[in-house]
């Protein structure tokens, strides 16, 4: 996250941006206030999964509009909706736009009308982003270039989802 050193654990791009915070068994919910906070900058909706025995703890931690997914593991794994996720309507401008690499930020400026200057430090495009166009705009513009980023210059490590790999998410 911009602004933060919190990482999700998850992200969808799509159409929106959702981020999903992960507590299994073995891990507690003392970072939870944080990541709800750095998360509501940036996701469209959020959703935490936990193990059974967060449930009631995060009921209270959680803002209204996230959402709130148990997990278990009992021979296989099993996931039930507690909560769906609502949109988040408090979404920050500016962490939103600090996602974004400076060519990123050029063809966005350029694409709206504006004619950056070529020397201009991304710190200066993302202001002129943030002045320029519309929040709904600004949620376009970053999903996009997210989405087609290429992911080895952007340093995204593939990984494989296993059994073991979903056990140790449900604290098994």
């Amino acid at each position: 996250m911009p602004r933060s050193n919190e990482r999700a654990d998850l992200a969808v791009l799509g159409r929106t941006m959702d981020g999903f915070e992960i507590k299994t068994e073995r891990d507690t919910l003392r970072r939870l206030p944080r990541q709800v906070l750095a998360y509501g900058r940036l996701f469209d909706r959020c959703t935490v999964v936990v193990a059974n025995k967060h449930r009631e703890k995060v009921t209270a931690l959680v803002p209204d509009w996230w959402g709130i997914t148990t997990v278990s593991v009992n021979g296989h794994v099993s996931f039930a909706t507690v909560r769906k996720p609502r949109p988040n309507r408090s979404l920050d401008p500016e962490t939103l736009v600090r996602l974004l690499w400076r060519d990123e930020a050029m063809a966005a400026l350029c694409s709206l009308g504006v004619t950056p200057d070529a020397k201009a430090h991304r710190s200066s495009l993302w202001k002129e982003l943030m002045r320029t166009a519309s929040l709904a705009q600004l949620r376009h513009i970053v999903r996009d270039a997210l989405v087609t980023r290429d992911p080895a210059k952007a340093r995204i490590p593939t990984r494989r989802f296993t059994t073991q790999a979903l056990g140790a998410v449900a604290g098994r």
